[in-house]
């Protein structure tokens, strides 16, 4: 059975994407820690990282970067959490290898994943809006 990431990417379920490509996607987290909280997903499903084909994994770090600048440019945040959790003992909870990058301002004292926001109505898509911006405004090195 195809994962709830899966059914996302083929448009089975909704999502607020912010790009989706060939070989990655990014949409909002659903339950975020922070407003703008964005998943970057693999189009290959597999549970972990290292399952992935060689040309998305070797693909990975430039799309980190530029989601990085993204969410910085889009949020205005002080900084971001990139999180990977790698299997269910790391806290994995959709069996489908994806990146957690998480806005942070300084002295929110919210670790990652401690405690979500709750968007209000139309704030989810209007933050995608910007994200979709500010991913179109940042360079591509890949």
């Amino acid at each position: 059975m195809p994962s709830l990431f899966s059914r996302i990417l083929v448009g089975e379920l909704p999502a607020q994407f912010v790009f989706r490509e060939p070989l990655w996607s990014a949409f909002l987290d659903i339950q975020p820690t922070s407003p703008g909280h964005v998943l970057l997903v693999p189009a290959y499903e597999t549970q972990h990282l290292a399952g992935l084909p060689a040309t998305t994994l070797a693909s990975l770090g430039a799309y980190v970067a530029r989601m990085t600048t993204t969410v910085l440019s889009a949020t205005g945040c002080d900084a971001v959490n990139v999180v990977v959790n790698d299997g269910p003992a790391a806290g994995q909870v959709v069996p489908h290898a994806h990146v957690h990058v998480i806005p942070r301002r300084v002295g929110d004292g919210r670790p990652p994943f401690s405690a979500h926001h709750a968007y209000a109505e139309g704030e989810m898509a209007a933050m995608a809006e910007k994200l979709r911006a500010a991913w179109l405004a940042t360079p591509a090195s890949h």
